[in-house]
């Protein structure tokens, strides 16, 4: 499943990433964002992806991409080896998020996360009325077949941060398309940002 808005996601990522920048994109998908990065920052891009026929995808573009996977691959990299690490909308379908979020901010000195908030109030509100796990545009598989592991919230992952000692540098809004210095929780963000995109690093 990809949330991603390449208009909106793309030039906030970019926004947060300094040229010539060395990068890996975790579940990087067909490498679009790679694509869009070393073309508008120049970024020395790397790609992992568990899709053998996305790499592929990858490849055909010219993108250094390995087939890998974030649970367990992660730790085959040294410490700080990237400049910046990137996860999009890939967290909740990971077996263990604790462990990925541990080796994002290990093996890079900052780390671009996004996720779909499942505390968003349209979510909260299909549960109240209809007492069924929403589908929507935005979660697109029934219940029973979705890839997410880890039903997520903004909080949630605030939440984990802290237990995990990373520090949370900045948040962004994809409707208002603004970053701000991130500065605690937030009842506007958890309730009505449908995704959470943040900038993080071990404190």
């Amino acid at each position: 499943m990809s949330l991603i808005n390449e208009k909106k996601d793309f030039s906030i990522i970019s926004s947060l990433i300094p040229e010539r920048s060395s990068v890996i994109d975790i579940g990087c998908n067909d490498g679009s964002l790679l694509e869009y990065l070393e073309i508008n920052k120049k970024v020395d891009g790397r790609g992992m992806e568990i899709d053998q026929e996305k790499v592929q995808l990858c490849l055909s573009k010219g993108i250094s991409v390995i087939e890998g996977d974030a649970d367990t691959d992660l730790f085959d990299y040294p410490d700080n080896l990237f400049d910046y690490s990137i996860l999009t909308y890939t967290l909740q379908a990971t077996k263990s998020p604790k462990t990925v979020l541990s080796q994002l901010v290990r093996i890079s000195s900052k780390s671009i996360i996004s996720f779909p908030n499942f505390g968003h109030w349209l979510i909260g509100s299909s549960l109240l009325i209809n007492q069924k796990m929403p589908v929507s545009k935005k979660l697109s598989y029934s219940w029973h077949e979705t890839p997410n592991l880890h039903f997520c919230t903004i909080n949630d992952f605030i939440d984990l941060c802290n237990e995990l000692s990373i520090k949370i540098e900045f948040k962004a809004n994809l409707k208002t398309k603004k970053i701000k210095p991130f500065n605690g929780k937030n009842i506007i963000d958890s309730y009505f940002n449908e995704v959470g995109l943040f900038l993080i690093s071990k404190k």
